[in-house]
């Protein structure tokens, strides 16, 4: 209840008991795997009461999806990466939907602009899981050099990924 007050005294100790314990829990990395936990335990009422009510399909149709992203979407900056040899890819659409949804949050804020950036790689829709282990490639780039390590291991495309990802956050400064 909101009218319950804990004397500062006894917050105060209870801190103190405490500190120790979430300190070396955070340093860890157990608290954040809790969080995320209790995040996803959080679900689970609302997933039983779906499938009491008969609910067998979780995926949201894409008219649901494309709805959701016209009225909702309020990024301030979108990178799209687009491979040139995936057969399943949505980017374009995706850009277009995007392009929509600032249309929609202008009428409401005409000085917010959306930056939206879709680029254009070599590779295919699985190319970002490509890259092996980073221990594995600084050793193979050690052993075999950079540019032969990415190409015999296969993870030169995986590689541009990262270093067009990283020219975007650098680009926004974040």
């Amino acid at each position: 209840p909101s009218d319950v007050s804990i004397p500062s005294a006894l917050r105060d100790a209870l801190e103190n008991l405490v500190q120790p314990t979430s300190s070396a829990l955070k340093s860890a990395g157990v608290l954040p795997l809790m969080n995320q936990l209790v995040n996803v335990a959080d679900q689970i009422p609302l997933l039983i009461e779906e499938v009491a009510d008969g609910a067998r399909d979780f995926i949201p149709p894409p008219q649901a999806v494309r709805a959701a992203a016209r009225r909702a979407y309020r990024a301030r900056r979108t990178l799209l990466i687009q491979y040139e040899n995936d057969g399943i890819d949505e980017s374009e659409e995706t850009e277009e939907l995007l392009r929509e949804a600032e249309t929609i949050m202008r009428m409401k804020r005409p000085m917010i602009r959306i930056d939206l950036q879709r680029t254009v790689l070599q590779g295919g829709h699985a190319t970002p899981l490509l890259a092996p282990p980073l221990k594995v490639a600084t050793q193979a780039e050690g052993l075999l050099g950079e540019d032969t390590a990415r190409d015999k291991l296969l993870y030169t495309q995986a590689d541009a990924t990262v270093e067009e990802l990283v020219r975007w956050l650098e680009e926004g400064q974040l």
